[in-house]
């Protein structure tokens, strides 16, 4: 399948195998924090005091919300991606939503909204998400 979607600019796509690492990383932290939660909860249970074991695990996992929040939004991006090289254009614009309310900051995400925007011939958001995106530092060659 082409990476053009349906006759036009190819739309960016993100290097998963760059994210993998990352990905391993959050998944060991993870699992810190259930080992953490398991042992505070035998304290709790036992009438222990384990507020700091609790507090620690919020902070624990406070930290990887925004990494958490990060790896679903390239998830509906990718998602978007292959919708649009589908020809499926409203579909597509429905996951990169998603991934940009996940991740505000994810300047591929506003890219390829624009690109889906110029195939659904809506050329004032097309102009508003390619300026998002120069906005975050990606400098799409789309022109709308």
């Amino acid at each position: 399948m082409s990476d053009m979607g349906k006759k036009g600019t190819a739309l960016g796509k993100v290097d998963v195998s760059k994210k993998a690492v990352k990905i391993q990383d959050l998944g060991d932290k993870v699992g810190i924090a259930v080992r953490l939660f398991e042992s505070a909860k035998m304290k709790f249970e036992r009438g222990q005091d384990s507020y700091k074991e609790w507090a620690n695990i919020i902070r624990l996992l406070n930290i990887q919300i925004k990494d958490i929040q990060h790896f679903l939004a390239v998830a509906h991006h990718n998602m978007g991606v292959i919708h649009a090289g589908r020809g499926e254009f409203e579909k597509a614009e429905e996951k990169f939503h998603h991934a940009i309310e996940l991740d505000p900051e994810y300047a591929l995400a506003w890219y390829n909204l624009a690109v889906t925007y110029k195939r659904l011939k809506d050329d004032i958001k097309c102009r508003e998400c390619v300026a998002k995106a120069k906005e975050l530092g990606y400098n799409p060659s789309e022109k709308c």
